[in-house]
């Protein structure tokens, strides 16, 4: 699949919004306005990708998730002939004792962690409350089941007693430390990533992603150790190293993180349909960062009142609610959002051109560019043109 080339990203065209009116278009379906968010989020490695190259994707994907569930179900009933690969990586790289191995969420990426349950070492992964809520009970399902005595243990990351946890941990050799690195979470979430994340370019999106790993283990004077797995054409689990990264207490966390993000999006581009965070995308795109509505009408000290009474009226009363346009305003190549009649210039900011024919043709209502853009698109873009004061709500 080609990455190459620099396009802005774009949000993919919608289809006409429907009318008020007898005969106007029923609201699109939810899996037509899911699909406009998959080719969204393709684009940011592929700016240049159609419905077709997202069809054949998605074609791919199924294909690989119906191969691994049989060979996870073999695995399951006692078949280990998949972690052969596995240890014999595990065997060859001693230096995973120490530090903390960061990998992603590809292909077998669940084997990792039987990697070390094999040998009676207990692994801690670094995971916010609620991903650890969903993969607890699976990790021990699956350690029971193999018959494993060790347990996977967990670490929150901004409780301060399991920092300690970790610090022991990360120079124990029989207690290895691993993270994800595309869960792109933190304190705040992925709207603290936006706000506050570092900032990294794809072929078709920019996006805010964490460096949080980085200073972690700079501050604990620790290597990081990045590691991945994928089916190969052969379908067996396929381990790969990246360079080992040893940040210290005075170099920039940026460099290495962006070594880090560098190797992580490496793996994805090479195999799109065997990853498994498409949505980290769509939550990280710096397009939806509150500070990208830079350059608005409304002084610094209102947007917050501002932005409370437009996510009332989009919470409380999106029916009644319209968006109304009171500028001419155009996205010209390049991705420049124009104010044509008072001659100012924005970011675009993902907007596209045609993003803005509902708003020209008519005054809908907040419901109703939900049913034909999606919430999250009303909740930045719809907020953002009011801030720049080409637009308005109206009853």
């Amino acid at each position: 699949m080609p990455a190459g080339g620099h396009e802005p990203a774009r949000l993919p065209r919608p289809a006409a919004l429907r009318g008020c009116g007898p005969g106007g278009r029923r609201p699109e379906p939810a899996d037509a306005a899911s699909a406009r968010w998959e080719l969204w989020n393709l684009r940011a490695f592929w700016p240049d990708a159609g419905p077709a190259d997202l069809a054949a994707l998605k074609a791919r994907r199924a294909a690989i998730l119906a191969r691994e569930r049989e060979a996870l179900a073999g695995l399951w009933s006692g078949d280990e002939v998949i972690l052969v690969p596995g240890h014999g990586f595990r065997a060859a790289a001693p230096d995973l004792a120490t530090g903390m191995i960061v990998s992603l969420h590809q292909g077998p990426y669940q084997l990792l962690l039987e990697l070390f349950l094999d040998q009676g070492r207990a692994p801690l992964v670094l995971a916010s409350p609620e991903a650890r809520a969903v993969n607890a009970a699976r990790a021990d399902a699956l350690a029971a089941r193999l018959g494993r005595t060790a347990r996977v243990g967990w670490i929150d990351a901004t409780d301060p007693g399991d920092l300690r946890r970790l610090a022991r941990a990360v120079r124990d050799p029989r207690q290895p430390v691993v993270a994800f690195l595309d869960g792109n979470l933190g304190e705040g979430g992925y709207a603290g990533t936006r706000e506050r994340g570092m900032a990294y370019r794809l072929p078709g999106r920019d996006l805010r992603v964490r460096t949080g790993l980085v200073r972690l283990a700079a501050r604990l004077g620790v290597p990081l150790h990045p590691v991945a797995v994928h089916w190969n054409e052969r379908f067996a689990a396929e381990w790969s190293r990246g360079p080992v990264l040893r940040p210290g207490r005075r170099s920039d966390p940026d460099d290495a993180a962006r070594v880090l993000w560098d190797w992580c999006f490496g793996h994805v581009m090479a195999r799109p349909e065997q990853w498994r965070m498409w949505t980290m995308l769509k939550e990280s795109s710096a397009c939806f960062a509150a500070r990208a509505a830079d350059g608005a009408l409304v002084p610094a000290g209102l947007r917050r009142d501002y932005a409370r009474a437009f996510g009332a009226c989009l919470e409380h009363a999106p029916r009644t609610v319209r968006l109304v346009l009171e500028r001419g305003a155009e996205v010209w190549p390049g991705d420049v959002l124009v104010d044509t009649d008072g001659d100012r210039f924005f970011a675009a900011a993902g907007l596209a051109d045609d993003d803005l024919e509902p708003l020209r043709s008519g005054q809908p209502t907040l419901a109703e560019l939900c049913d034909h853009h999606g919430r999250a698109w009303v909740a930045y873009h719809g907020l953002r043109l009011c801030l720049l004061g080409l637009a308005r709500l109206g009853g």
